[in-house]
C-alpha cells in the first residue's frame, strides 16, 4: 500500500487542497475511499506524482502550498 496523492477542488485555486490516502486494496493505484485526514475521496482528482527517492516528500513540490495542514502536521509529529 503506497500513498496516493489526491487533489480537492482542482478547478478552483482558491479552494484547492492536496491530501493523501492509501491505495484501494482492490484496485492498486486508485485512492482509498477516505483520505488520511478523514475526507471522502469521491470527486477528488488523483495526481500521478510519486516520490522518486525514499524520504522525499509525499506531495508534488509545485503543490506544496496546498498541502492539507492536518495531514502534514500529523506526518511531522511522527517523523
Amino acid at each position: 500500500m503506497g500513498i496516493v496523492v489526491v487533489v480537492e477542488q482542482p478547478e478552483d485555486p482558491e479552494r484547492l487542497a492536496v491530501h493523501a490516502t492509501g491505495s484501494d486494496p482492490d484496485v492498486p493505484g486508485d485512492p482509498a475511499a477516505v483520505t488520511v485526514c478523514g475526507l471522502g475521496t469521491a470527486g477528488m482528482a488523483v495526481d500521478p506524482w510519486r516520490p522518486a527517492t525514499p524520504g522525499q516528500r509525499w506531495f508534488p513540490p509545485d503543490l506544496a502550498r496546498y498541502v492539507c495542514p492536518r495531514y502534514d502536521r500529523a506526518v511531522r509529529s511522527v517523523s
